[in-house]
């Protein structure tokens, strides 16, 4: 398992920032231990640690970096706290305070930035190392073995691009790494050339037989022909949408493409017709799982056998749980860190919006407001908790968790596909996908049409993902934004950004208009620009 073998040592070429980040990271002296280029790439321990390596830096480690270190909001967080719909109570980062303020200028987002910019760089970084090195190690690795490294090198970095060009737009793009300091400037490219590249190296992975098309666990967690097919699925829901604006072209592509994953028999629901309602429900066992087919990728962790562990759980509540005592007077909780906090606290607008049999707003699904310790005392929380990374093993005993942080699911899949069905047309092939998801959470079958069945998935990818963080993508590609449409209706209503009601501006109030147009594209980070004079002057517009 790559969790075991990861960490048996790391190489420079492998924990190389891109230059185009900065040239310091080029320069920095190699660790002693490390091997170099040249004495690198030469056994098959080689090849694997270098593909192993994939997994634990980029993309992926959005799941670990913070704001400004310490126990703050982790990097997948941010875009649901710039929305206002999730708020961070601890309120003692620049970015947090200026996001929550409407105050979107560089000063305050640039450090941020820099820490994104930075990470995607490293993994596109890794993943060129295993492209280009990869085909020439003939000698030692089998030609199946060559072809499945190779596409999960182009999965990473196609990965890392659709990150890129979804949070900055247009960005340099590189498919080769760096030996040297000779041609590191790179410009900008096109988004919609990204997209295309994007494409190119999804379609091709996806084509052949490199890739085992397998669940993501009874493959040890490592790249699939499922788990490709979905990232490419969501790249074409978000080209489809702003700002690349592709249309229905790739609405239909979006679709078609979840149908193979769907029609490809890998992975499924947990608990189809109607979850229950206990902590055996499907949310339950997604939240626990290490084992089934709903999830299709994942962020793996494992604290007790690896000391790679996950830190959402101490995210996951409000401090006031930090002050509970058992039956023998003793603290309930022993956080990491000693610090316990919400940093990712749902608005009422959303909690109140999911209908009364809506099973994923019952107690202890996504959420809960109880919680009974060991010793059978009973605490209240003083605001909703995420029960979706709520780890009391972890809490009790003071370190990280074990529990997987879910990517993409099968009902990621069905929804996409929903989408692109209903915006092109075909409406009631997307209510028969749609109305999946519905079933399980122990909702009625949705009979929308037109704009109403459109908001009506946007509704129910709110309210199936809340803490899997895609509300910001879906702000972003879609320009509308959610209002509240009566209490526990079942309902949202989507509105144009521009005029929407937006929440938590400040905390606690709402104001109309919070969120500049210009403020979905992250600013280029300072440091890349005055370090790449192709990228000086060139700022994305608005940010000042």
């Amino acid at each position: 398992m790559k969790l075991q073998n990861i960490y048996k040592f790391i190489i420079c070429t492998i924990i190389l920032p891109l230059t185009v980040i900065s040239c310091n990271d080029f320069l920095a002296e190699n660790p002693l231990d490390a091997k170099t280029t040249n004495q690198f790439w030469k056994t098959e321990s080689d090849a694997q640690t270098g593909v192993n390596a994939l997994y634990f830096g980029g993309v992926p480690y959005l799941n670990n970096i913070d704001v400004d270190g310490g126990w703050t909001p982790k990097a997948t967080m941010w875009g649901g706290i710039m929305s206002g719909l999730f708020v961070d109570k601890r309120k003692d980062r620049t970015f947090t305070n200026a996001s929550e303020g409407a105050n979107f200028n560089i000063e305050s987002f640039d450090a941020t930035s820099q820490k994104m910019w930075t990470e995607f760089y490293i993994g596109i970084s890794r993943a060129n190392f295993v492209i280009a090195n990869i085909p020439t190690m003939t000698e030692v690795l089998t030609e199946a073995q060559i072809a499945n490294f190779l596409a999960q090198g182009k999965f990473f970095r196609a990965y890392a691009y659709y990150y890129l060009v979804k949070e900055y737009g247009d960005v340099p793009y590189i498919d080769t790494p760096f030996s040297s300091l000779e041609g590191i400037y790179v410009e900008r490219t096109p988004s919609a050339q990204i997209y295309q590249n994007i494409e190119a190296d999804l379609l091709d992975i996806i084509s052949g037989n490199a890739l085992p098309n397998v669940a993501f666990y009874d493959n040890d967690g490592y790249v699939t022909k499922p788990m490709a097919q979905t990232l490419l699925a969501q790249v074409y829901l978000q080209w489809a949408g702003a700002p690349v604006n592709g249309g229905n072209e790739y609405y239909t592509k979006a679709a078609n493409m979840a149908v193979n994953v769907i029609n490809g028999g890998q992975h499924a629901l947990i608990q189809p017709e109607g979850s229950s309602a206990d902590l055996n429900s499907a949310f339950n066992i997604i939240k626990t799982t290490k084992s089934s087919n709903e999830i299709i990728f994942a962020k793996e962790y494992n604290q007790t056998s690896f000391n790679v562990g996950n830190s959402y759980a101490v995210r996951s509540i409000g401090t006031d749980a930090f002050q509970w005592k058992n039956s023998e007077g003793s603290s309930v909780f022993k956080p990491g860190g000693d610090v316990l906090y919400n940093a990712y606290l749902p608005c009422d607008m959303l909690i109140n919006s999911y209908h009364p049999s809506d099973i994923r707003n019952m107690e202890k699904q996504f959420f809960f407001r109880e919680y009974t310790d060991n010793t059978g005392v009973s605490h209240t929380l003083n605001n909703v908790g995420n029960w979706a990374w709520f780890d009391d093993g972890s809490l009790i005993n003071g370190r990280d968790g074990d529990y997987n942080m879910p990517i993409y699911r099968f009902a990621d899949v069905l929804l996409i596909a929903a989408e692109g069905f209903a915006r092109t047309g075909n409406e009631a092939q997307a209510r028969s996908f749609l109305n999946q998801v519905r079933r399980r959470a122990g909702l009625g079958n949705e009979t929308a049409t037109g704009d109403a069945l459109v908001h009506a998935i946007l509704t129910e990818r709110f309210h199936e993902f809340p803490l899997e963080f895609k509300i910001w993508d879906d702000i972003r590609r879609t320009r509308l934004y959610p209002e509240a449409d009566g209490v526990n209706s079942g309902r949202l209503k989507w509105v144009p950004l521009a005029s929407a009601t937006i929440q938590n501006k400040p905390d606690g109030t709402t104001k109309v208009g919070a969120i500049p147009e210009y403020a979905l594209l992250w600013p280029i980070p300072l440091s890349e620009m005055q370090a790449n004079p192709s990228l000086e002057g060139n700022q994305n517009p608005g940010w000042s």
